[in-house]
């Protein structure tokens, strides 16, 4: 599946989505399509998006079941107006952000869905010190690779920063896609190892070592994998 088939494929069944920054409403589709839900709240921050989707999803003959808001991520929401909260295709620190700035909104839905585009460790760590649990999570390659996190309200104990960055979910179910992940960290950290090193300052000597602690306890996940 690719990164929307993914997405839309960890939505359970419910009546209301809100698909935040839905930009052309091709997760709309899927979703009406698939059955996943009755209605689809399809909100942007721009016209032009906006617009695509309601120009996209009339064609597809299912405006009549989709709302299309103009705003500034769950702000257009109300509190328990939507069972799931889909977040996709931005930055890591702005889904955070996002979150942070509606709180009742977000805790109230039953499930989010959330696919950051960089700095995915920065998001489940948000989520771990937030009251979020972290459900489920799936990860695609498509020339990069692309996290997909399901979760809600819950909690969790306190989590090991180790697994900020590598996702415990994905290992525990021996993934081959976040092996390939995986190896692809190790390779960038001894490259980073690598540069600092050649500088000779001793001020990196630190930096060293903590990448060099991570890379022991990669390997170490690479073995059990």
């Amino acid at each position: 599946m690719n990164r929307l088939e993914t997405i839309v494929s960890m939505v359970d069944k419910c009546n209301v989505v809100a698909d935040i920054g839905t930009d052309h409403g091709y997760v709309a589709e899927m979703l009406l399509k698939n059955g996943i839900c009755n209605k689809v709240i399809a909100t942007d921050l721009n016209k032009g998006p906006l617009q695509r989707a309601i120009d996209h999803l009339s064609k597809e003959n299912l405006k009549d079941k989709c709302d299309f808001r103009l705003g500034s991520g769950l702000k257009v929401l109300k509190e328990g107006e939507a069972d799931a909260i889909i977040i996709a295709g931005m930055g890591g620190d702005l889904i955070s952000q996002i979150l942070d700035d509606s709180k009742d909104v977000a805790l109230k839905a039953s499930q989010l869905i959330l696919q950051p585009m960089t700095a995915t460790e920065s998001l489940r760590k948000y989520l771990f010190e937030n009251g979020y649990e972290i459900i489920d999570e799936k990860v695609v390659k498509e020339n990069h690779f692309y996290f997909i996190i399901k979760t809600k309200k819950g909690k969790t104990k306190k989590e090991d920063e180790f697994y900020y960055e590598i996702s415990r979910i994905l290992v525990e179910k021996q993934d081959e896609t976040m092996y390939e992940y995986i190896e692809k960290v190790l390779n960038r950290n001894e490259k980073i190892i690598r540069s600092l090193e050649k500088t000779g300052k001793e001020e990196y000597n630190e930096k060293i070592e903590r990448i060099r602690e991570k890379n022991k306890r990669i390997r170490e996940l690479i073995k059990w994998i």
